[in-house]
């Protein structure tokens, strides 16, 4: 995805930059680091037993430790970090492109809840270690070839989070080297809050084929429908090949899917099945015999939660409490500068059940990001917005409904960025922000001043009708 590299003027935007010189090599990477800790453990268990009284002693303290910590509540303040990773030859367009987001816990609930802390740095490090990977290759491309770019995107996006379960999805999406479209795949992880233990899917699904029978389905008349209209032709394969397809994938790990607020979410990535990526969910409320899932997880049906979007796949939101799925999109779009040679973030796209709209910038410059969320209470829908133009700072409200994408408020604002002391940035980076997880507690740093010393923290709420409340 081409974006331009903005000269923030405003002492605000400038605020949000957090360069923290050159990045660091993050390829010691969870796997080496679960090999190290098995090695420890083995080697300690070779030993000849030595004081076993006071031994024993320590065990009883640290289970206590671990009883004591997996019984932690609350939810946990989650920060959303995004770095860039760039390669210049002889032009000032690079030659590699490398964003990337990931989540990592703020320092009190790190310190609160230090399993999933724990588990979220071993996610990241997947990541980092896939984004290394290409990048390795991409350089190595372009020592051979210097007429190659390379622009790719690996971005985390927030499925569910609340006091038991935290789950998000990664999108890698690499542009301009396929006719027809982007490639992109997924990975996805969930998690226990009060122990980081990962769910398994076995976890949450009592009948895997009842589940696959509804999934294929889905997902085989969507992608059938999306190659008529775009290529005019089928698939090629029967239902039942692609839903014993579909189980190949998820044992491989091929599949991704998360655990949603609303139900289990499957992620197809792009050139398996058709030329672009594919997602369907399958609702709790869809389990009306009560055989699909588990108990403990057909009864957890949010009523109110935040969620996102990812950027090329979008998700299938049941947005007022129906029991109907629409198909919700909220994805950025460009322009081109021919100034400087390059495709310029120039606004938002925001399209459900039909209805589409195109929300331009209003002020020089653009922007360098968006971050967005929607947000679900009282039956309704709201997509939540945060961006700076050229020298100030936006929080903007949608509402969603089935036949309109209605505009609602707007302040002056931006997410809270997080302290310094409760994270580090490795390379080119913008500083974290807090990630909203409660419509009604929302952390943002707003103000009516020009400088960043005239705003000040503050909890603002989204009402069902996009209303802004602080």
């Amino acid at each position: 995805m081409m974006k331009k590299t903005m000269i923030l003027i405003s002492i605000i935007c400038a605020a949000l930059l957090a360069g923290c010189g050159n990045g660091a090599d993050n390829s010691d990477l969870s796997g080496k680091m679960k090999d190290k800790a098995v090695a420890a453990t083995q080697k300690a268990e070779k030993e000849e037993p030595d004081n076993s009284e006071e031994k024993e002693e320590k065990k009883e303290e640290n289970e206590e430790e671990i009883i004591e910590e997996e019984t932690q509540k609350g939810v946990p303040d989650i920060l959303l970090l995004r770095q860039n990773e760039f390669k210049y030859l002889e032009s000032s367009t690079p030659a590699i492109k490398h964003q990337y987001t990931y989540f990592m816990l703020d320092g009190e609930s790190a310190g609160k809840f230090k399993a999933l802390a724990a588990s979220l740095e071993d996610a990241r490090d997947e990541m980092l270690a896939k984004q290394h990977e290409v990048w390795d290759k991409d350089l190595k491309s372009i020592e051979e070839n210097n007429l190659i770019t390379f622009d790719e995107t690996w971005m985390v996006y927030l499925r569910r989070a609340d006091e038991k379960y935290l789950s998000f999805v990664s999108e890698f999406c690499s542009e301009g080297l396929f006719d027809d479209g982007a490639y992109t795949e997924y990975t996805a992880h969930s998690y226990y809050v009060d122990n980081g233990k990962e769910i398994a899917f076995s976890d949450v699904i009592a009948d895997e084929d009842a589940f696959y029978d509804l999934l294929s389905d889905k997902m085989f008349e969507s992608i059938n429908e999306k190659l008529q209209q775009y290529y005019s032709y089928d698939m090629g394969i029967d239902k039942e090949t692609f839903e014993n397809d579909l189980k190949d994938m998820m044992k491989s790990g091929d599949l991704a899917w998360t655990l949603d607020p609303f139900g289990v979410t499957c992620y197809l990535p792009a050139y398996t099945k058709a030329p672009f990526a594919e997602s369907a969910v399958i609702q709790f409320s869809e389990d009306t015999d009560h055989v699909i899932f588990t108990d403990e997880f057909r009864n957890s049906k949010a009523d109110e939660y935040v969620i996102q979007l990812p950027g090329y796949v979008g998700s299938y939101i049941d947005i007022n409490d129906s029991g109907v799925p629409e198909y919700v999109d909220v994805s950025e779009f460009y322009d081109y500068n021919e100034s400087y040679d390059d495709m310029e973030l120039s606004g938002l796209h925001l399209s459900c059940g039909g209805d589409w709209k195109n929300i331009p910038m209003t002020m020089p410059g653009g922007t360098a990001f968006y971050n967005i969320f929607l947000l679900h209470k009282d039956g309704s829908t709201v997509v939540l917005e945060n961006h700076d133009e050229y020298d100030t700072s936006f929080i903007n409200t949608y509402v969603l409904t089935r036949h309109e994408v209605r505009e609602a408020s707007s302040i002056r604002g931006c997410l809270e960025w997080a302290s310094r002391k409760d994270y580090d940035i490795n390379g080119e980076g913008y500083t974290p922000v807090y990630v909203p997880t409660d419509p009604s507690k929302i952390r943002v740093l707003t103000g009516k001043g020009d400088y960043a010393d005239d705003w000040s923290p503050t909890l603002i709420g989204v009402d069902s009708k996009g209303n802004i409340e602080n």
